[in-house]
């Protein structure tokens, strides 16, 4: 791939998938019965970057990790000792490569990294109430304050409270909030105490009749994860990941889940400035191809890669640039994901501020935009 001194495009990929509505297919095959044999035995919140499923044990203060394919063991990919401090851990969300871990007690957030397990103080979050949950889009961090029936917003940059996109729940008195996650449109709240994901609107706040009824099979749902196809949901009392499949066919993004990308609102200090763009494929897939144009003029074009591939855009204050990202194919080898002939990744543009989208195309398919451009004040 080669760079062009005019645009950075560096993304994290976020999985992101389609409407939970109803009561969903069980797809047993998918399950993981494999965590009370590996010892864990407290499992709460996952997370996978769709190679590996990581669980968060509460009680031993680790983080297991599990291969998707086989459901067998994977201990090298183990975080075995969380911070002395991050002893009341709860959930966990990650970006492929900061692995951030919830504390109920001390109302925080603690980092770690992906590839050496070791603490990254720099990305922590300090939160505003006692928090079981965690969801990100790679821009806002959305904290699920239990005790509050709250969803609280974070800045992911500058780790600062985000209150305009806040969402207040509206449980019963008996309710017991436990995760989130979301497919950026619809967040979905699981309810330990009747067995059921709540749905509400990201955009509206308002509760969404898409709720996922009825988790027959769990006794204790405690934490949930999606690829966009499968869902899979945490039993905390029996130790074991339920797996519920047909998400695609309920999409609200179109045909298997597409998605184009939107307008960027940017903002960069005085009247002229940079930005950074970056661009990467989802961790499980190769060989997806995208080309990427700015004003009519090609930028990169090629194959992306799981690692980020940025380029840097030199812009103007109140002037507004075409994007267009087009996928060149959408037959790359997907390896365990489940998006077939579709091309996948994550674009994200930095200035001041970070926005961050996913787009999910056939090949051959593509969506304009435009990076609007303001000073910052």
């Amino acid at each position: 791939m080669w760079k062009h001194l005019i645009l950075t495009i560096c993304s994290v990929f976020v999985l992101t998938g389609s409407a939970l509505t109803g009561d969903l297919s069980r797809v047993p095959d998918k399950d993981f019965n494999t965590l009370e044999a590996a010892g864990n035995k407290f499992p709460e919140g996952i997370w996978s970057n769709g190679t590996t499923m990581w669980v968060l044990d509460s009680f031993e203060d680790k983080i297991y990790a599990y291969k998707m394919k086989s459901k067998a063991r994977d201990p090298d990919k183990d975080f075995n000792e969380l911070d002395a401090a991050n002893n009341f851990p709860e959930d966990i969300w990650s970006d492929g490569t900061t692995m951030w871990v919830v504390d109920y007690h001390y109302k925080k957030i603690y980092a770690y990294n992906m590839r050496s397990k070791a603490r990254d103080p720099g990305e922590d979050f300090e939160l505003h109430s006692a928090s079981t949950g965690i969801w990100s889009d790679g821009a806002t961090m959305w904290v699920l304050a239990s005790a509050k029936d709250k969803i609280y917003a974070y800045d992911m940059r500058f780790k600062a409270r985000d209150p305009d996109k806040d969402l207040e729940l509206n449980f019963s008195a008996y309710a017991k909030d436990t995760d989130i996650w979301s497919d950026g449109t619809t967040m979905w709240v699981v309810d330990d105490w009747d067995d059921t994901m709540y749905a509400y609107n990201m955009r509206s706040k308002a509760r969404d009749p898409k709720d996922f009824n009825k988790l027959a099979e769990i006794y204790s749902p405690t934490g949930i994860w999606s690829d966009g196809t499968t869902v899979w949901v945490v039993d905390g009392h029996y130790d074991k990941i339920y797996a519920y499949g047909g998400l695609a066919a309920t999409s609200d993004q179109g045909f298997r889940g597409n998605q184009d990308v939107q307008d960027f609102p940017m903002k960069i200090k005085g009247t002229t400035g940079s930005l950074k763009v970056c661009v990467r494929d989802h961790e499980c897939e190769d060989g997806d191809k995208i080309r990427v144009d700015v004003d009519g003029r090609s930028i990169f074009s090629g194959e992306i890669d799981n690692d980020w591939d940025c380029y840097t855009l030199d812009v103007w204050a109140g002037e507004s640039y075409a994007v267009e990202l087009t996928a060149l194919n959408g037959t790359g080898y997907k390896g365990d994901c489940s998006y077939r002939d579709e091309n996948t990744g994550e674009i994200r543009v930095t200035g001041e501020n970070t926005e961050t989208q996913v787009w999910r195309h056939r090949g051959g398919a593509g969506s304009k935009a435009r990076i609007i451009v303001e000073t910052a004040r």
